[in-house]
């Protein structure tokens, strides 16, 4: 996938609210694969560094795994406020 696919993917999924606005609570590294990235949807594998990122109870979901690249773009592309 490239990057401007990735941006866009993130894009949607930040308007639609399935990845959160909000400011990461904990981030893991993750490097085993099998789990699809909630940035992307590929799979991740173990030779594709991923992270569990946690966020505070009170946002929904709590938790998503993203790859690394798809992380900074979140982290890029989640700055601005949610469109209502």
């Amino acid at each position: 996938m490239t990057s401007i696919a990735a941006t866009l993917g993130i894009r949607e999924r930040l308007r639609q609210r399935v990845l959160p606005h909000h400011e990461a609570w904990r981030r893991q590294d993750e490097y085993a694969g099998g789990c699809l990235c909630d940035g992307c949807g590929e799979r991740s594998t173990s030779a594709r560094a991923s992270y569990e990122v946690d966020f505070s109870p009170d946002v929904t979901p709590q938790s998503v795994k993203l790859h690394r690249a798809r992380v900074k773009i979140w982290q890029y592309e989640g700055e601005s406020p949610p469109i209502s």
